[in-house]
């Protein structure tokens, strides 16, 4: 089941009986599947940090040997470091609100009668995409 529904969302949407909302839902897609992929990168390095500062810290009351301590504070250096790098956060909120722009104009879109979905507003749409 999902090999054809991946295989029917590979079409060109330039082909769909309206491709200015075809490529519109395709972008929706996108920007979704990114600021899902971002929000769970965000929220697994913050757990991470947490956890490896929390277990350091109670690693060294526990006076447990001084390469173990010292490996756990290491990681929780690299998983801030993971977190600059990647950015995670910045980009859940940027794919967040495209996604959320994009959802506004496709409804906007949507309650236009059919004889009013014009090449103009079908311009304005994609416009909005990009």
């Amino acid at each position: 089941m999902r090999r054809s529904k991946q295989a029917g969302e590979n079409k060109d949407p330039w082909q769909a009986p309206d491709p200015a909302l075809a490529v519109a839902m395709q972008q929706l897609k996108w920007f979704a599947r990114h600021r899902n992929r971002a929000r769970v990168t965000y929220q697994v390095n913050e757990i991470l940090i947490l956890l490896t500062t929390a277990t350091t810290t109670v690693t060294a009351a526990l006076k447990v040997s001084a390469a173990a301590t010292a490996i756990l504070a290491a990681s929780t250096v690299v998983l801030a470091g993971l977190y600059k790098v990647l950015d995670s956060h910045e980009n859940w909120l940027a794919f967040g609100s495209a996604w959320a722009d994009l959802q506004a104009a496709v409804n906007d879109y949507r309650m236009l009668p059919s004889d009013e979905r014009g090449k103009d507003a079908q311009k304005r749409l994609v416009a909005r995409g990009e």
